[in-house]
């Protein structure tokens, strides 16, 4: 019974606590009853662990006193490495003994999930209560919302970015294609470019869209949480490499790893791949910020004058979309907030999290209050019942939490001295297979997990009477959004006949409907007509758009770049490229534009100095583009094996295209060398065009803010002379 093996664990916790030295614990541990029956039958174990490190002979002895012996050392003696393997396990189980250190290590992260496993419904939750949130409503293009943007956009030079990219990713059932090996969802491909890069590619538009408005380049130190999960820290640090640091330099870079900790099954014991091999997986991402602390990613991040972060979760691309993430850090820096969430609508009966307003009743008759999460894991514990706001609707009466966060550094330092593991809680509903000593079999199994945006829980600030949501000036914030531009997650693959949520297919199906809210409400292009997603499961998206952010990022910037014009059934517009003009586009096939200096050319170093004069530029006035466009889209990217047409502009250096009045028809390539451009034109009914040596630059968009904050854009024409 649980209840058995808990209060053993309590008692040998105790009796581990009153112990100094190393040697006294371990002697303690070589006489403890468990021990010594569980080495009497496995006489290799009484030879073998005594060739260890002292501190490699406590925490295998640990695993012996905490009642896993059985099952972990099971087979030992059928192994023909064993002392091998008892290193690799020796050294998991030494960083899960040191980082669990605030619980009790080994034995206190084994009785935090017994603990859990058996607590009872709302416990300890009758002094609390969960309302919904006020937060600051950047949905519309309203005063209050251009004035956050504005905001978020002076204040990155304070900012830092956490990006968590540890996750196994197991549901999406990622491969290698060269080796078969399984792959972490930081490498999944989609739309062309890893989930990494996506991130990275959202930091530099607004980095571009700072230097645009203000003249300064900046460079947003970027912090990883990686794990040992699918050799996830190599393949990341690879992957950067390769990728030439995404044009930043090396040094802006920091990478901490994620502890690993053991899965256990429902019937209390370790999951096990083989003899001696628990089965370990990242500790969740709760653990964030006391490992950022113990690497030294704080002072990091504060040697380069930031103060203050945005995390970003790998799994969500949209969520760079408009201008959620900004209007985020610019509420949070301007109004010295501690800490914040950007949440939008929450489908209801969904795996989503919950941001709740939370007032707890102190002892001595005060309030706490705090915005925060609770996890759909918990809501049964918490007494939250998921019902809808208004009867009969789609959505929750809560607020989806969407793991982007905005922090203050100071203050989550000291938050996670009042508590390293915010929001520990155990899932059990995961299926593992597992060794159970002859064969592989299926379990349900769990581990300890932990939340990174309950820290918040730790952020709180008191009052003698009691408020409501509309009354509270909180050091924790929330920021509300269109569902559509916060969050749509790749997480699991698709199951047919499935929902589409959390899928790979319903991310790019969402991220299509942004681009159409985008062409056709602010850019005013007519597009088809909306799509069914059971017609876009058969058949594909009726139009594809794909742009890089440096042509604006923000919806109200794109929209002064791209104007009027009609894109037809199937098309695909993409642009990679950041000055562009194109006004009266009608396309009908697929239309590519690549500048392979987006923002600027790099350096000798690699690294891209923004410049607007040495981007390349395409001007597209009253164009016609008809061709049978490229092969099936999907999520993973356009197909050519059946060939397919194009106009594919590839513009290099501070090269210009430009073309007015003409009809493109069939498949056609042109490339722009660097200092140059090219002007196409029709003569009679042929494509003719001319290209002329540029010194500089012939136009630009200046950026400005007006008086009522909104981006305003103007083409200058740069005098050739």
């Amino acid at each position: 019974m649980l209840s058995d093996q808990i209060q053993k664990l309590e008692n040998l916790l105790n009796q581990l606590s009153k112990l100094g030295s190393l040697p006294e614990k371990l002697a303690f541990l070589n006489v403890y009853p468990p021990v010594i029956e569980e080495v009497a039958k496995r006489p290799s174990l009484k030879k073998l662990i005594p060739q260890q490190s002292l501190s490699n002979q406590y925490v295998l002895t640990l695993v012996l006193a905490i009642g896993q012996g059985a099952t972990v050392f099971q087979g030992i003696d059928s192994v023909e490495n064993p002392a091998e393997l008892l290193d690799l396990l020796s050294q998991k189980m030494s960083d899960l003994e040191m980082f669990y250190n605030s619980l009790g290590g080994t034995v206190g992260y084994q009785l935090k999930v017994f603990n859990l496993l058996i607590s009872k419904e709302n416990e300890g939750q009758f002094n609390t209560n969960y309302e919904r949130p006020e937060g600051i409503d950047v949905s519309q293009d309203t005063a209050e919302s251009r004035l956050a943007v504005r905001w978020g956009v002076e204040a990155l030079s304070h900012l830092a970015s956490i990006y968590p990219v540890g996750g196994a990713g197991d549901r999406l059932n990622l491969l290698a294609q060269e080796t078969g090996e399984p792959l972490p969802a930081a490498e999944m491909f989609f739309c062309g470019f890893t989930l990494l890069e996506w991130l990275i590619r959202d930091l530099q538009g607004w980095e571009f869209l700072h230097y645009k408005l203000f003249g300064r380049q900046l460079t947003t130190p970027i912090a990883m949480m990686t794990s040992q999960e699918k050799d996830n820290h190599q393949r990341i640090l690879n992957l950067c490499e390769k990728a030439g640091w995404f044009g930043r330099s090396k040094e802006s870079f920091r990478f901490f790893l994620q502890p690993m900790v053991p899965m256990i099954t429902s019937d209390g014991e370790w999951a096990m791949n083989g003899p001696l091999q628990p089965m370990f997986k990242p500790g969740g991402h709760g653990v964030l910020w006391k490992s950022a602390l113990d690497n030294g990613v704080f002072e990091w991040f504060e040697s380069q004058q930031r103060k203050r972060v945005i995390v970003r979760q790998i799994n969500n691309p949209v969520a760079g979309t408009d201008n959620g993430l900004l209007a985020l850090a610019g509420v949070g820096c301007h109004n010295r907030k501690n800490f914040g969430f950007a949440s939008c609508s929450r489908l209801l009966k969904t795996p989503e999290g919950m941001n709740v307003f939370k007032e707890t009743k102190l002892a001595d008759g005060e309030y706490e209050y705090c915005i925060t999460n609770v996890e759909y894991t918990d809501f049964t514990r918490h007494g939250i019942e998921d019902v809808p706001l208004e009867i009969g609707g789609l959505y929750s009466q809560f607020p989806s939490n969407t793991n982007i966060l905005f922090g203050d550094l100071d203050a989550i330092r000291k938050a996670v001295d009042i508590c390293p593991l915010p929001g520990i809680l155990v899932n059990m509903k995961n299926r593992v297979v597992c060794w159970n000593g002859e064969e592989k079999v299926e379990k349900l199994a769990g581990r300890l997990e932990s939340t990174m945006q309950n820290i918040a829980d730790y952020i709180t600030d008191r009052s003698s009477n009691r408020l409501n949501p509309s009354e509270c000036d909180l050091r924790t914030f929330l920021t509300y959004n269109k569902r559509c531009k916060t969050i749509s997650v790749v997480k699991k693959a698709y199951v047919p006949g499935e929902s589409l949520n959390g899928s790979p297919e319903g991310c790019f199906f969402e991220l299509t409907e942004n681009y159409r809210d985008l062409l056709a409400n602010h850019c005013g292009v007519s597009l088809p007509p909306v799509q069914q997603e059971d017609d876009y499961l058969t058949y594909g998206p009726n139009f594809t758009a794909l742009f890089h952010p440096a042509v604006g990022g923000l919806y109200s910037v794109i929209s002064q770049k791209i104007r009027g014009g009609k894109i037809g059934e199937g098309a695909e517009f993409v642009v990679e490229a950041s000055e562009i003009d194109i006004a009266k586009l009608d396309l009908d096939g697929s239309l590519l534009i690549e500048a392979d200096a987006v923002m600027g050319k790099k350096d000798n170093a690699g690294i891209i100095v923004y410049d607007c004069e040495s981007c390349g530029k395409c001007t597209l006035l009253n164009v016609k583009v008809r061709n049978q466009g490229r092969g099936h889209k999907t999520w993973r990217g356009v197909s050519d094996k059946d060939g397919g047409e194009s106009l594919h502009i590839i513009i290099h250096g501070n090269g210009e295209f430009f073309a007015e009045n003409i009809e493109f028809t069939g498949n056609l390539y042109f490339e722009v060398p660097d200092g140059y451009r090219l002007v196409v034109y029709e003569q009679g009914e042929e494509i003719a065009w001319h290209c002329e040596k540029i010194q500089k630059a012939s136009w630009k968009w200046d950026y400005t803010f007006d008086n009522e904050d909104h981006v305003c854009l103007e083409k200058i024409n740069i005098p050739r002379n």
